[in-house]
């Protein structure tokens, strides 16, 4: 009776691993295809990254760090220039086609003009930002997650990624198959066992 107690534990100890990994592997393959799809309506559409309504963005420097790290994936809403206030970080379009996120540490002229600086900088930037040039706020940032977005967006990457989707989408049908030939054979079994009785 004990020793099946603990088998019967092991066994749901067991199970309940294998939910978790089948979640965590189903988040992760969301985030990737949520990432991959992305990218491809980016490529087809011609214009910078959105997902349900907010940019995103990599952090390319180190400009606001700790705040935000290099690499980040940075989730930006559109933001109208009375929205923001002092101690915000927003993401702005800067000279050229660069795309600048900074906090905005003073706001001129009843809000048409922002005064930004990055966390890590020592000095303001030498140049009020003029609200028109605003993209909106930051809203959140999600670690790391740029690398692989910069990495989808290469072919390379977008190969690589694609293949490793494709194995781990083979893997689990592998185990799910591999899993009920086992529960099968175990029902067998059982019904063996009952008819020697």
């Amino acid at each position: 009776m004990m020793n099946e107690n603990k088998k019967t534990l092991k066994r749901n100890e067991g199970r309940r691993l294998k939910v978790l990994e089948n979640l965590l592997f189903i988040l992760f393959m969301t985030v990737i295809v949520a990432l991959i799809l992305t990218t491809v309506r980016t490529r087809i559409m011609g214009k910078e990254p959105s997902l349900l309504s907010h940019r995103l963005y990599i952090v390319d420097s180190g400009s606001m760090s700790p705040t935000l790290k290099l690499g980040a994936l940075i989730i930006v809403k559109e933001a109208e220039p009375k929205e923001i206030l002092k101690d915000d970080i927003i993401t702005y379009r800067g000279s050229g086609d660069s795309v600048v996120t900074h906090r905005v540490t003073k706001i001129e002229d009843e809000g048409s003009t922002f005064i930004t600086k990055g966390d890590a900088n020592k000095t303001a930037d030498p140049i009020p930002l003029d609200s028109n040039r605003l993209i909106g706020k930051v809203m959140f940032s999600i670690p790391y997650i740029g690398f692989l977005l910069k990495l989808i967006r290469s072919k390379v990457g977008f190969i690589l990624i694609a293949t490793l989707i494709l194995v781990g989408i083979i893997v689990q049908i592998l185990e799910i198959k591999k899993a009920k030939k086992n529960r099968d054979y175990s029902e067998r079994e059982v019904d063996e066992g009952d008819t020697e009785l």
